[in-house]
């Protein structure tokens, strides 16, 4: 796997591909950080990645959501609390009369 910083990829894009051509897949750093993938592909294998890419990203973002769901029991305690808030706030002006 090859890496090419973004400056360069917008400098040299043809060398980019080139090498691409050579190693397969060329990462482009932003800072030091990944921001795109460059996979080689030819017109036969095109609709097949373009398959593989789709599932994994909605398999990535599945996973995601896994990730970031509540669990059931702090739905719950989050349910009880509100409750015992609104109770409070129905009592609150009869005990001022």
């Amino acid at each position: 796997m090859e890496f090419v910083n973004i400056a360069e990829f917008r400098q040299n894009a043809s060398a980019v591909f080139d090498r691409l051509e050579q190693h397969g897949e060329v990462v482009v750093l932003k800072n030091g950080r990944p921001v795109g993938f460059l996979v080689a592909a030819g017109a036969s294998d095109l609709d097949a990645y373009r398959v593989a890419f789709h599932r994994a990203r909605a398999q990535r973002a599945a996973e995601h959501l896994r990730a970031s769901a509540i669990a059931p029991k702090r739905i719950a305690e989050a349910i009880r609390k509100t409750r015992r808030e609104l109770r409070t706030r129905e009592r609150a002006p009869a005990a001022r009369r």
